[in-house]
């Protein structure tokens, strides 16, 4: 009786061992293969959705102190969207892509939240 409660308590701890166990995983960036740990939260992240790249989102909360473009007007990649002011230091956003801008959802001395949607760019 003895032996089957150590063996179902030895199997118990080996099972804690493996869900505790740490993965890894390998990706390779620009021909160098890196190592990373694999997690829950990284498995459960927000996926990368390339449709999204004409959305410009805040990186930071802050206040709007200039917007550079207006709706109607072209674009192209790295040109100056707007300025604003995050944690006292003044920092510049610039589009991802080229196109026409179709919404600007901000305007001056607005306050922006992180991840608000503040430019569409078709």
């Amino acid at each position: 009786m003895k032996t089957n409660e150590k063996d179902k308590e030895n199997q118990n701890n080996i099972n804690d061992e493996n869900q505790n166990k740490v993965r890894f995983r390998s990706l390779v960036i620009d021909g160098t293969k890196y190592r990373t740990q694999l997690t829950e939260k990284f498995k459960n992240r927000k996926k990368w959705d390339s449709s999204a790249r004409s959305k410009i989102y805040s990186e930071f909360p802050g206040t709007v102190i200039k917007v550079d473009v207006s709706k109607g007007d072209e674009v192209k990649k790295g040109d100056r969207l707007y300025i604003y002011e995050a944690m006292k230091m003044k920092n510049r956003a610039y589009s991802l892509v080229d196109g026409t801008v179709k919404e600007v959802k901000i305007q001056k001395d607005d306050i922006i939240k992180k991840g608000q949607l503040l430019f569409v760019i078709d």
